[in-house]
């Protein structure tokens, strides 16, 4: 008996006794602990005061059905990472394809066997606890990285606002021109600040958006943006921000991508801000994109200091890279919202890089295509 897999609590829905009772004596006899139901409804309050690692639940059932329970629990955070299996005849095809849009985790046709019934419990308990162990890992990587940066981010430009801020204070005999350049010190260390709480605020959001499956489905198909309108305008002020004008060597067309406006001009200001920060005055970035059947390919390529293999392997949430050598502002938020935010609309992201020489960002997402 494997103790590390069993000794779990599993949930039995199922309206049907025989069913229910032989399902109930095999995983029992297997070292788990169970816990049954005879309808939706009661397993509903059932899963809310047991708290089970896997639910087994029939589909048609009276009070409340099996897609309609998933859906309950669904909607519920602290449900939504518990793996869900349907048990269904086979007469339930349309009703199956329903409750795995929902998210279901697997499914048993009546009649199954004992070995059946084993393997597929085994199986999502196992990825549960890989996929728990994964995110305490993210978790703690991110943690770690918080640590490590946000006390930098913050007191750097907080220690402009407050030193120049005083001067001012306490100093009423400077020059204009100082008093001109202390400010526009103060409003870039503000904007900088700002930029740093606004990159958390939409981190976060995203997490918990990533794990809606139904929301993620909403969101790749509820606008569609025209790439050059958004990313002419983004390259002309980012040519401004940082003081290289004709830097940027735009060569794109205005293709029709699946992914709205603000989303997608979240993406290109990072990685065009990006380019420009880590690269030379007086070399260039160049971005085009191609079509490459029903998705666009958008390529930003720049002459820049370049990153190694094992940092474009090691971009998460809060991971900065040669801090001591390089001063990086932002808390290295900025490739990991791009990242989920691409992730989320179906698409890609590619970083090519080779060190001291350049890098090259492709990040694919879907094309509207033409009905």
């Amino acid at each position: 008996m494997d103790h590390e897999i069993t000794s779990q609590k599993i949930l039995v829905i199922d309206d049907e006794e025989n069913y229910r009772d032989i399902i109930t004596m095999t995983l029992e006899f297997s070292g788990y602990e169970v816990f049954k139901a005879t309808n939706g409804l009661d397993g509903l309050a059932a899963a809310k005061m047991h708290r089970p690692d896997v639910i087994l639940c029939d589909i048609n059932m009276p009070k409340m059905d099996g897609i309609t329970l998933l859906g309950a629990l669904k909607e519920e955070p602290e449900f939504a990472g518990i793996p869900f299996i349907f048990l269904t005849g086979n007469s339930g095809t349309a009703d199956m394809r329903k409750g795995m849009q929902l998210g279901a985790d697997d499914y048993l046709t009546k009649p199954f066997t004992t070995e059946e019934l084993l393997s597929a419990v085994k199986t999502r308990l196992i990825k549960k606890r890989s996929l728990h162990e994964y995110y305490k890992t993210q978790f703690d990587d991110i943690k770690s990285n918080i640590l490590q940066s946000l006390p930098h981010e913050f007191r750097t430009p907080l220690n402009s606002i407050l030193g120049f801020s005083q001067m001012l204070m306490e100093e009423s005999n400077f020059p204009p021109e100082e008093v001109q350049e202390m400010g526009a010190l103060i409003n870039k260390s503000g904007h900088r600040l700002h930029h740093l709480l606004e990159n958390m605020v939409l981190f976060g959001q995203l997490q918990f958006l990533m794990k809606d499956r139904e929301k993620m489905e909403k969101v790749r198909h509820e606008s569609a943006t025209p790439l050059l309108e958004v990313i002419r305008p983004i390259s002309e002020k980012q040519m401004v921000t940082h003081e290289r004008t004709e830097a940027i060597q735009l060569s794109c067309n205005n293709t029709l991508v699946q992914i709205s406006s603000i989303r997608l001009t979240k993406i290109m200001e990072e990685i065009i801000d990006n380019a420009l920060k880590f690269s030379m005055a007086g070399t260039t970035v160049q971005i085009s994109n191609e079509e490459n059947g029903p998705t666009v390919l958008i390529k930003i390529k720049d002459e820049g200091r370049g990153m190694s293999e094992e940092q474009i392997k090691k971009i998460s949430a809060f991971q900065q890279f040669e801090r001591d050598y390089y001063e990086q502002q932002g808390a290295g938020l900025g490739l990991a919202i791009v990242k989920t935010l691409v992730e989320l609309h179906n698409g890609r992201l590619i970083i090519e890089s080779v060190e001291n020489t350049g890098t090259t960002v492709t990040i694919s997402l879907p094309k509207v295509m033409d009905n």
